[in-house]
């Protein structure tokens, strides 16, 4: 499997990222490789025709900005900074073609003016570009909280400003939005009621009996936020149907309510019946659906079921759960949408529009008295992420099986168009169901994607989207609009359309089925739902039962695992391959120590009290990780002299310690960057790139 390439740019030494970023790439299952950009060097590597960042073709980049010591020169030019870089950045990701992710890393100071107005500058000004997502300083703290963020003493010796376990954060931030771009979103969560939303039994508390403490409201807005954010919520309960939703009604600390639910089964049958019953109910396939219960068996019992449905048994306690799933991976929203955030009230719109259909005469009627409105017209730019979301997502009627990013429907290829497809009736908007890809090759207006809700399939809108591209070729004076098919796993409903068609039929490269409708005959195409073609509506109840397994085990992994980044920094240490720390026997506390710091910082440990730093695969950032290690165990700050020697062995730093401990008081931070100043500017650069 090719690995993805995730490129890393940054305005400060990003050297102790690369192992925590690694790790958790690998941890969540993204075969990837990292690259570091050289020290510094933002600018360059963003508008570099030929460097790293532009380069990428399939992964992500990442710029790293923090924005202390970087903004010299007052408002009107940390402005200016602001404007190049935007400007930057946008350009990249036009040029690249691969999400980029730009991270506000905290500042010394996150009140200082100039350094806020920086940031909402970035902020405001990649908003509207769907390739570009920025984490503010805020999110990145409020979803991975560090104690000890900065460390002064790294940053004056070689320009690292944060500590491990900031760095770990950071890693954590970029991998998780690299996941929320290249994992498949899940569109319904199937959520448990006792002991899930609330602390009891309804059967036994009584509806007014159970408790809504502080972590289960947190529960609860959150699936009130993934609501709002467009996915279905739906519940699952072995219980009276009535004592539910009269708590969902009646309880005062409720803040779910039946309202917000697009379905439940409430009832004594296995949950894993009843999500299948979900699903033909949504029209949606399992693979969609995230299932939430805080019982093991109840979970495991869905889980063997539904291998697809991404089954959660999070800790029982509320806040054990509420931080569980805070940090289950597949609940983050890469962008949302104005559809996404409309998506629930179109659910209920559907179910009238089904009550309707139910009652009509014949469909002939039913769907004569929709006054339905199709429109077809050109895409611009604030849909983008839209229609790449939607292609992603389509599968009853893709016609090519394809799939496209925002960047590949931004950057066109010359004289093709990108058209979208709105749809509307009497019970509300479908708002943005489809879109089209196409482009006039020689007499023919070749259609190389089409894509539509399965919400809208079946009401004549597929007709009327071919109707509307006839009349564009033959106003650019065409002769053929020009259709093609692959078959996919779920898209029988585009063949069934295509095959009803008065079109021509040919095979094209790769086993491309063409269907070629003359324009004037596209044109005039209407749907006849009684005695005429088929509908290509999808069967009532179907459900895809066949998708592919979900790994469980690696969401349910990161949530309770790599919740923190205190514990990817002790999960790595655990997992390091390097020989036990026992193997080297010294009487020494003070080496002991020294030697067992190493350890956790070099690939190879220390087998003797005089083996050397360098020739164990030490290298001058680890050096200054060895010496913040050493403040923190024995409160001695080690001199310059002391630390870049070539004489550098546990015995030799377990004596200088010693020492330093018997007579405090030289000022060690100015003795290191006197020595500093003593190097050149290529010198530094030098020692730096060397540890890259």
């Amino acid at each position: 499997m090719t690995s993805l390439q995730i490129r890393v740019a940054a305005n400060f030494t990003a050297g102790p990222l690369a192992e925590p970023l690694e790790f958790v790439l690998a941890e969540a299952g993204l075969a990837a490789d990292v690259t570091l950009a050289p020290y510094g060097e933002v600018f360059q590597s963003l508008l570099d025709p030929d460097g790293a960042l532009r380069g990428n073709t399939d992964g992500a980049n990442v710029v790293l900005l923090r924005r202390d010591g970087w903004l010299t020169g007052g408002p009107a030019a940390v402005e200016q900074i602001a404007h190049d870089l935007v400007r930057a950045i946008v350009d990249c990701a036009a040029a690249s073609g691969v999400p980029h992710l730009v991270v506000s890393c905290p500042a010394d100071d996150p009140t200082d003016a100039i350094a806020t107005a920086f940031e909402r500058r970035l902020v405001d000004g990649l908003a509207d570009d769907a390739r570009i997502a920025v984490a503010s300083e805020a999110e990145i703290l409020r979803q991975y909280p560090v104690p000890d963020i900065h460390d002064h003493f790294a940053l004056a010796t070689a320009d690292v400003p944060y500590t491990p376990e900031m760095y770990a954060g950071l890693a954590l931030t970029v991998v998780r939005a690299v996941h929320a771009w290249r994992v498949p979103r899940p569109k319904v969560i199937v959520v448990d009621a006792d002991h899930t939303l609330w602390d009891g039994a309804v059967g036994e508390d009584g509806p007014l009996g159970v408790r809504v403490g502080p972590a289960h409201r947190e529960i609860q807005r959150l699936l009130l936020a993934q609501r709002d954010a467009g996915r279905l919520i739906c519940m699952a309960s072995k219980n009276a149907e009535a004592d539910v939703l009269e708590t969902l009604r009646r309880h005062p600390d409720m803040l779910l309510r039946a309202e917000h639910l697009s379905g439940w089964r409430i009832n004594w049958a296995p949950k894993s019946a009843n999500i299948a019953e979900l699903a033909a109910e949504l029209t949606l396939g399992l693979d969609s659906f995230v299932f939430i219960d805080d019982s093991p068996v109840e979970a495991a019992e869905v889980r063997a079921a539904h291998p697809a449905v991404l089954t959660l048994s999070p800790p029982s306690s509320g806040d054990g759960m509420l931080s569980y799933l805070r940090h289950c991976w597949p609940l983050d929203h890469p962008r949302v949408t104005d559809d996404d955030r409309a998506r629930a009230e179109r659910y209920r719109e559907e179910r009238r529009r089904e009550t309707a259909r139910s009652t009509a005469p014949s469909l002939a009627e039913f769907l004569a008295s929709l006054d339905l409105v199709v429109t077809v017209e050109p895409m611009d730019g604030a849909d983008a992420a839209r229609v790449a979301q939607l292609t992603q997502r389509v599968n009853q009627f893709n016609l090519a099986g394809t799939r496209r990013s925002v960047s590949e429907l931004i950057d066109l290829p010359p004289g093709a168009e990108c058209l979208v497809v709105r749809a509307r009736d009497r019970f509300g908007d479908y708002g943005l169901a489809g879109a089209v890809q196409a482009v006039a090759d020689g007499s023919t207006y070749r259609v190389d994607g089409l894509w539509l809700s399965c919400r809208v399939l079946g009401r004549g809108v597929e007709h009327r989207v071919l109707r509307a591209l006839g009349a564009r070729a033959v106003e650019r004076g065409l002769g053929t609009v020009s259709l093609p098919y692959r078959p996919a796993e779920r898209n029988q409903p585009a063949i069934d359309f295509l095959r009803n068609l008065p079109a021509g039929q040919r095979t094209g490269p790769e086993g491309t089925e063409f269907f070629d409708v003359p324009a004037g005959v596209a044109s005039t195409e209407t749907f006849q739902p009684d005695g005429g073609r088929p509908t290509a509506a999808p069967a009532p109840g179907a459900v895809a039962t066949t998708a592919g397994v979900v790994d469980n085990a690696t969401v349910d992994r990161i949530a309770r695992s790599l919740a923190d980044p205190t514990q990817v920094l002790e999960t790595m240490a655990a997992r390091r391959s390097a020989p036990p720390l026992a193997e080297l026997v010294t009487a020494d506390a003070t080496q002991a120590i020294v030697a067992k710091i190493w350890a956790e910082l070099l690939e190879f440990p220390p087998r003797t009290v005089d083996d050397n730093f360098y020739e164990l695969g030490g290298h001058s950032l680890l050096v200054v990780q060895f010496a913040g290690r050493v403040r923190d165990e024995f409160d001695v700050e080690l001199p310059v002299d002391v630390l870049f020697t070539d004489r550098f062995t546990v015995a030799d730093m377990a004596r200088a310690i010693n020492e330093r401990r018997a007579a405090p008081g030289d000022d060690v931070l100015i003795g290191m960057l006197a020595k500093l100043d003593e190097l050149s500017d290529d010198e530094v650069r030098r020692l730096l790139d060397a540890d890259r």
